[in-house]
């Protein structure tokens, strides 16, 4: 089994497994080795007094323990230590012979000798922790933070968890089964928090990116939303699951070789349906965080779907508030100046569509407008390194990089409208 004790150097409490005691372990806290106290009822009972005669008593007892110390250091390594090789199963770090715990994550290796594997590790989604807990805590061991569901949790009676997709500091994100709807497969946003008043401003941003993809059903690449549920200090959104790989990492598993520019072009003119509709509402809606990371490639290989509409947000009613600083939301590389000091518009997603394009079709990811400045350049040379056939498509690319906003396409119909022309 395993046990609480506090680390003599931070003085925060972490867990060690029993066959640890009288050893020295490393804490996964703050990385300092100390030797875990014998507890007293493990500990040996000395004779008040012995007589000269038991001393040869002694020294055969010393020899039997000095043989046994031999023998454990050739007999197999017990259950839940680590031998060389291994890695951690939260972290993949390697593991030190004879760890008990992971020193990169804190995840502590199975302790109860015999014991079954207690399934995979549950990672704590609070940025400044992160340690691996049990699969069977629901609280962070080391932070005490809420942590994500369970596998095999069966949620508000008709949604059972089947397995963690991606985790992060907002939250969670499961593949399920709908069980009222025919075994359907859907994948939930879990939001995770444990501050009643953080968790109400998260809630207003969880709920309106459910009101957003509603508005969005009409578009063929956007998912559709299912449900949301809020009960208490919980709120599940449940959308359609794409069967699929996002664009990036498909990139990178290719060794950033980049898309062919005519499937880049048509993936283009998917994505300008789905802003001209969002900034064709009112008060217009804008993405804010528009990149080949929430782009997903479904299983034909063609079709692409957007996701993650969560830094969506609506630009207001009104002058004022239209022109009022809103929160920082951005990617480095694919965000204009506007929005990285919080005044973003329509035309700032205009931006990180080029930026995401230029990415997809040439492999590297943009600097932002100074990778305007540099197919500037490439375009004003007669035998560049741009095929001549497309060289419309990054002059396209490079107005809507511009640092000015007013030097770029209009609208994302307008950008649409340009490829209609050219087939």
């Amino acid at each position: 089994m395993a046990q609480v004790t506090r680390c003599p150097h931070c003085s925060k409490p972490i867990q060690i497994a029993d066959a640890s005691v009288g050893k020295a372990v490393r804490c996964p806290l703050c990385q300092k080795v100390f030797q875990v106290a014998v507890r007293p009822a493990a500990a040996a009972v000395a004779s008040p007094s012995r007589s000269a005669s038991s001393a040869p008593a002694q020294r055969e007892s010393a020899g039997t323990v000095t043989t046994e110390a031999r023998i454990s250091t050739i007999a197999p390594p017990p259950p839940g230590t680590a031998t060389g090789g291994q890695q951690c199963p939260a972290c993949k770090a390697e593991l030190l012979p004879g760890a008990i715990a992971c020193m990169d994550c804190g995840y502590l290796l199975q302790a109860d000798l015999g014991a079954e594997t207690e399934g995979q590790p549950n990672l704590c989604t609070n940025p400044a922790c992160g340690v691996a807990n049990s699969a069977h805590d629901r609280l962070c061991q080391r932070c005490g933070s809420p942590l994500p569901t369970p596998t095999g949790t069966i949620l508000h009676g008709c949604y059972r968890i089947e397995k963690q997709l991606a985790v992060g500091g907002f939250g969670a994100v499961y593949l399920a089964t709908d069980l009222k709807q025919g075994g359907r497969t859907v994948a939930i946003k879990d939001m995770i928090c444990a501050d009643p008043q953080e968790f109400n401003i998260r809630l207003n941003f969880f709920r309106r990116e459910a009101e957003i993809l509603r508005s969005l059903e009409s578009v063929p690449i956007v998912p559709r939303v299912y449900d949301f549920i809020q009960q208490g200090q919980t709120a599940h959104l449940v959308l359609e699951y794409i069967r699929g790989t996002d664009l990036l990492k498909l990139m990178e598993m290719r060794g950033n070789k980049p898309f062919a520019v005519s499937k880049v072009i048509a993936w283009g003119k998917s994505i300008c349906d789905v802003l001209a509709h969002m900034h064709g509402q009112a008060p217009p809606l804008i993405h804010r965080d528009l990149k080949p990371d929430n782009l997903m490639l479904l299983e034909d290989q063609e079709s692409i779907k957007m996701i993650d509409f969560g830094t969506a947000r609506d630009l207001g009613r009104t002058q004022k508030t239209r022109l009022a600083a809103k929160t920082r939301v951005y990617t480095e590389g694919y965000a204009p100046p506007e929005q990285i000091i919080g005044k973003p518009e329509a035309r700032s997603d205009l931006f990180a569509l080029a930026g995401t394009l230029y990415h997809l079709a040439t492999g590297q990811p943009p600097e932002g407008f100074h990778t305007a400045k540099e197919l500037e350049q490439s375009l004003s040379k007669g035998n560049g390194s741009l095929p001549a056939e497309y060289r419309w498509f990054f002059e396209l690319i490079k107005i809507n990089l511009s640092e000015d906003v007013n030097d770029r396409y209009f609208s994302a119909r307008d950008i649409r409208q340009t490829w209609n022309g050219r087939g």
